[in-house]
């Protein structure tokens, strides 16, 4: 993958049944690819923008342990994962997140 030069660091959150309370997890991957972007969704009173954060982990920098709900960071922008998509078993393997 190019552009594979960015430094992502994923919030896992979990629970911890026997002392009932929440944990979190932190994962710091290097040579990932992170760029945003503005999408419009309709909404009662027209359209409204949003910014949407597309990131790729690829397999030589570990795999994470993500989920929908998790906060992700790059530089100066956190935002919330809302996609995890496994793509390891292709060429080019990676992970994907989509975060708002």
């Amino acid at each position: 993958m190019q552009g594979c030069n960015r430094t992502v660091t994923i919030t896992h959150l979990g629970y911890d049944g026997d002392s009932d309370s929440d944990t979190e997890q932190e994962q710091t991957f290097h040579g990932c690819s992170w760029y945003g972007g503005r999408v419009a969704t309709p909404g009662k009173e027209g359209m409204a923008a949003r910014c949407v954060y597309k990131c790729r982990i690829p397999q030589s920098a570990g795999v994470p342990v993500v989920a929908v709900g998790d906060k992700i960071a790059c530089g100066s922008e956190t935002a919330t994962v809302t996609v995890v998509r496994d793509n390891r078993g292709r060429p080019g393997a990676h992970i994907y997140l989509e975060a708002e």
